[in-house]
């Protein structure tokens, strides 16, 4: 119930990335949101990509969160380094190596956040940013242009060695050649694709896989609280309303007064 919609998310969009062999090879991953569910389901499905021996073991997963967050991101184990959003352009894997390639996701939907990350990259003796991909928008403030972005702009075309997927274009006229540009991620559009390139077999069948590994590996990473009945859900509601909820605990409500009134009910 809380992973589901999350994790194919990120499922589909790390087998988006995948299926440009990682945008030529790129070497660093940036996510941002780092502690959200889609961020780091993202995070965990890149490891297993790694410990399958399918992406090169050098590959960097690198999350970026609030220093609320950090000690939460870091005991997942999900990211090889983990840094602090008013930090990170100091942290020393984010220096130098101007050959190295980085993929940025983008889950937070900041403006100011993704600014600030696409001027450190728009430095020609900083990494390549080679892709910077829009999948999602945790932040409570998002950016004021996301009403007007074109979601068609995203044709999931192929990729050639001498350019990356189309995009909305974040970069001013006057900018740097380097700036970076943001894509939009769409699920239901690479599905589409991916139809025509697999079987309805083949994708059940690593939806099922990818499923029962997270169903087993997911435990102990979010404390599940379950809370029933109407008032004891309206009490819950409040309480995250007025001082919100850590990423390390996750509500489960039913309007049903009890767990053994809910199983009944929902078998008539």
């Amino acid at each position: 119930m809380l992973y589901r919609p999350l994790f194919w998310t990120s499922y589909w969009c790390e087998d988006w990335i995948f299926s440009s062999g990682y945008r030529g090879g790129a070497s660093s991953i940036l996510i941002s949101s780092a502690s959200s569910k889609t961020a780091f389901s993202l995070a965990y499905l890149i490891g297993k990509r790694i410990s399958r021996g399918e992406i090169p073991s050098n590959v960097k997963i690198i999350g970026l969160t609030s220093n609320r967050n950090v000690d939460f991101t870091k005991r997942l184990g999900l990211y090889h380094e983990v840094v602090e959003y008013d930090s990170f352009t100091a942290a020393k894997s984010l220096q130098g190596g101007e050959k190295e390639k980085w993929i940025y996701v983008d889950v937070a939907g900041n403006d100011d956040l993704n600014k600030r990350i696409f001027a450190h990259f728009a430095s020609p003796y900083t990494g390549q940013l080679v892709a910077c991909v829009a999948l999602g928008m945790t932040n409570l403030s998002p950016s004021p242009d996301v009403a007007s972005l074109n979601w068609n702009t995203n044709t999931f075309t192929p990729p050639s060695a001498a350019s990356s997927f189309s995009g909305f274009s974040t970069a001013p006229a006057s900018t740097s050649p380097f700036w970076p540009e943001l894509e939009q991620f769409f699920m239901v559009e690479w599905l589409n694709v991916r139809k025509h390139q697999l079987t309805p077999t083949e994708i059940f069948s690593r939806q099922n896989e990818a499923w029962k590994d997270l169903m087993a590996d997911c435990v102990g990473w979010v404390k599940l609280d379950r809370v029933y009945g109407a008032n004891e859900v309206k009490r819950a509601y409040e309480y995250v309303a007025k001082g919100g909820l850590g990423p390390d605990k996750g509500f489960i409500w039913s309007l049903w007064e009890g767990e053994e009134e809910a199983k009944v009910l929902a078998k008539l």
